[in-house]
């Protein structure tokens, strides 16, 4: 199942987005409607009947008779399945500066029901607004997070489990690597960071053209991008665009992801930890109160300074170390003593361990 995307960042404001969900529509206050693949083609139907672009206004003026400049217009409806039903549209300048800033989030459909089984059968209008009627309505200017919370929303987990979205799934993840890596982000970066990364090197690419390097070539991305993208080198600024919002689409992968990277980054970093203070605590140059106080905390945070300040001491400058006591069980009879004990309390060695395992009496 392919990745669509509401958000389309490179050109601040989306040329299509979700007009009604596939299955159950939620209306708040009102009984539940509903839109399959024969509501589709209704509303498909009407609205090529009637030939007429469908105009978007703000907060429904239109249907008041108040003053109504359009915020756009409905250009085509398209049928994605379980994506449901799609609005192509043409925003008015002040439209697009007002989702781009995000002072408009919402839209709200006026739609016709069909009363026998509540199928929507027509839409006659659709307006800007920031109180829409319809529940978990998926804002115009935010991208569907995942193939997962669509298909929640649409009742049908089927194809999320077969082995061609798998395959999507992977690819998508090795490209995000691929261009982190290009672009020399950290490894925890997520797809906004990466699609701010292309952007501004299309950015770079129009200031060179308006400068005249190069009058005969569209320049449109770096070589190196449109190869990690498997893009050829006379890709359109389109292609590009659409290279990267099925990036973006990675189910929940980018921020998976970055979870992952974190989780990785700091077990790593627990473990130097553990390993210098094991150290220290072997070759006693530190107390276990100063552990707990501050040295635990240094080891995490800059195990360079903790090996500067703790390391750099003598053996035994603050906990007395036995010498020549050779590694695994030591010989019989050996008696314990103040400083074997000390030793072992800051390594959470028991008294009972060491006379079973250390073969001290």
């Amino acid at each position: 199942m392919k990745a669509y995307l509401i958000l389309k960042q490179i050109e601040g404001a989306p040329g299509e987005f979700q007009a009604l969900p596939f299955g159950k529509v939620e209306i708040e206050g009102e009984e539940d409607a509903f839109v399959d693949e024969e509501a589709m083609d209704a509303i498909i139907a009407e609205f090529e009947r009637r030939g007429n672009d469908i105009v978007i206004d703000y907060e429904h003026q239109t249907l008041t008779g108040e003053e109504a400049p359009a915020a756009g217009w409905l250009r085509k409806f398209v049928k994605k399945g379980q994506e449901g039903l799609w609005a192509v549209v043409e925003w008015t300048e002040k439209a697009k500066d007002y989702l781009t800033k995000k002072e408009y989030r919402y839209f709200s459909p006026v739609f016709w029901v069909r009363e026998s089984d509540r199928k929507v059968v027509s839409i006659e209008n659709i307006a800007l607004t920031n109180f829409p009627k319809i529940n978990n309505l998926h804002p115009i200017m935010a991208k569907m997070n995942s193939d997962l919370s669509r298909a929640s929303r649409s009742n049908d987990f089927n194809n999320l489990n077969n082995p061609a979205h798998e395959e999507r799934e992977q690819k998508e993840e090795m490209m995000l690597e691929k261009l982190k890596k290009l672009f020399k982000l950290a490894a925890d970066a997520d797809e906004a960071k990466v699609v701010e990364a292309v952007e501004a090197v299309v950015a770079k690419n129009t200031e060179l053209e308006k400068a005249g390097k190069d009058k005969k070539t569209e320049v449109i991305a770096a070589k190196e991008i449109l190869t990690v993208l498997a893009l050829k080198e006379d890709a359109k600024l389109e292609d590009v665009t659409r290279a990267i919002d099925g990036l973006k689409a990675s189910h929940v992968a980018a921020g998976d992801l970055s979870k992952q990277v974190a989780t990785l980054t700091s077990d790593i970093a627990e473990m130097k930890k553990e390993d210098i203070v094991t150290l220290a605590v072997d070759e006693g140059k530190i107390t276990s109160a100063q552990l707990e106080a501050w040295g635990n905390k240094m080891a995490l945070a800059d195990p360079e300074q903790f090996k500067a300040v703790v390391l750099s001491k003598a053996v035994g400058s603050e906990v007395p170390v036995r010498k020549n006591i050779p590694p695994g069980p030591g010989p019989q009879g050996e008696v314990l003593n103040d400083d074997v004990l000390n030793v072992a309390k800051l390594m959470n060695v028991s008294k009972e361990d060491l006379k079973k395992y250390g073969g001290i009496q």
